[in-house]
């Protein structure tokens, strides 16, 4: 296991609202000051080698809205749609990808979206080149239909990858909306699919509609199974927000923010690697025990030079 930081340690440690005064005073190991300065010095992204990874894991990507409504003055905020309010609201847009090997997450991109360089699409496309390039060969990669623009599927395609995602039901597959179609006893549908250059299939689950290049035949079931694994992504997004304190950052740069938010990811795969079986927030609770206990190791699983 990787050393991990101070600022770690204090996100952990912190029930409730997070802040580095609190996180200090819980610790008692450093000042408040220290730790906002680690987060605006240091670069806290971790490289990886992508040629390494394992073959034949799980791509996955999607976004979230960070809400900053309460904050004033804070590098790149800006209006965002936040899905779960139904409205616009001040904060950040974080696309993230990860890559997933049996149980092993490998976090590989977070973006604060800005709209600047170009669509949510747009930005993703030039990280997926640059996966590809690096040498990245997934069995299969999974994401909703956000991303699902033609221009997307057809670079996943050419570069050989194999993907499904979920699709509108306006769609335009065989000259016809998809949900003009019957699905017989679940069966998936073959056919062309307006602006995506490659055969497709298409399977309905419920009121879902799924669309893959996967060579092997899909139903309503197996299809559904195969894009269940994507809500990994959506167990990681919920946990740093309701656990680990994603939202709860004011320094005003954006270089701090984003520090924040790997740090709160290494944070989330520290839980995940010394508890396992527990889910994030129960973790984080036997964490607390442990460590209020004696029964951990900071100075061998933390390096508190904040």
């Amino acid at each position: 296991m990787k050393e991990f930081n101070s600022y770690n340690l204090a996100l952990l440690v912190t029930e409730g609202k997070f802040s580095c005064v609190k996180a200090a005073e819980s610790l008692s190991l450093f000042s408040h000051d220290s730790l906002t300065r680690y987060l605006s010095k240091n670069e806290l992204k971790h490289n990886i080698d992508i040629g390494k990874l394992p073959k034949g894991g799980r791509l996955i990507f999607d976004d979230s809205s960070i809400s900053k409504m309460f904050s004033k003055d804070i590098e790149g905020v800006r209006f965002i749609w936040c899905s779960s309010l139904k409205k616009a609201i001040r904060g950040y847009t974080l696309i993230k990808i990860i890559y997933v090997y049996g149980n092993k997450i490998y976090n590989l991109v977070d973006i604060i979206w800005d709209k600047a360089e170009g669509t949510k699409n747009e930005v993703l496309r030039n990280e997926l080149k640059k996966l590809y390039d690096a040498g990245l060969e997934p069995e299969i990669v999974l994401f909703d239909c956000g991303y699902m623009a033609c221009k997307t599927v057809n670079l996943i395609d050419s570069f050989g990858w194999k993907y499904l995602t979920l699709c509108k039901s306006n769609k335009i597959f065989e000259k016809q909306q998809v949900q003009s179609f019957q699905f017989y006893g679940g069966k998936s549908l073959y056919g062309k699919a307006r602006g995506v250059y490659h055969k497709v299939q298409i399977a309905k689950h419920d009121d879902r509609y799924m669309m893959t290049n996967l060579d092997k035949p899909i139903t309503s079931y197996s299809g559904w199974k195969i894009y269940q694994k994507r809500w990994i992504i959506e167990e990681i997004f919920r946990a740093l927000k309701s656990v680990l304190h994603l939202e709860q950052c004011s320094a005003r740069t954006l270089k701090a923010q984003i520090n924040h938010i790997q740090a709160c990811m290494d944070a989330f795969m520290y839980l995940k690697a010394n508890f396992p079986h527990l889910g994030p927030e129960l973790a984080q609770r036997q964490f607390l025990k442990n460590y209020r206990a004696g029964k951990i190791n900071i100075q061998k699983d933390f390096a508190l030079t904040a």
